[in-house]
């Protein structure tokens, strides 16, 4: 038996790259995507839509976590903006890769390509 991971989401903004890296840690499931969800709303309420989602802490996903990334995709691009996927490894890249949708989503290899992206896109 396992011991769920609490979630943690750390919002840090980089005002040179122009976006939000949302950092976060443990397992997204039913019971705690609706953090993350709600952190990626308020960011675009916020008028912040060019964000980038830090999941190399990520120890576990279910669809649910599937479906909050595709709603935050959803959410950005109708705001006129973006979400990339960075850190992504092991059972995440898995589940994204068995589920067809690695190619779906914008995804660097760490923080730190995703900012340079975001740089290059202006």
């Amino acid at each position: 038996m396992t011991m769920s991971r609490e979630l943690f989401v750390d919002v840090s903004h980089h005002h040179d790259a122009g976006c939000a890296v949302v950092t976060v840690t443990g397992d997204i499931d039913r019971t705690s995507s609706p953090l993350l969800r709600g952190a990626v709303d308020r960011l675009v309420s916020g008028g912040q839509t060019h964000i980038i989602l830090d999941v190399e802490g990520v120890t576990f996903c279910d669809s649910t976590g599937l479906r909050t990334f595709l709603s935050g995709v959803n959410t950005t691009y109708e705001a006129g903006g973006w979400l990339r996927l960075a850190g992504v490894s092991g059972h995440l890249e898995r589940l994204l890769q068995i589920t067809d949708l690695y190619t779906f989503f914008a995804i660097d290899t760490d923080v730190a390509g995703s900012l340079a992206s975001a740089r290059t896109r202006g």
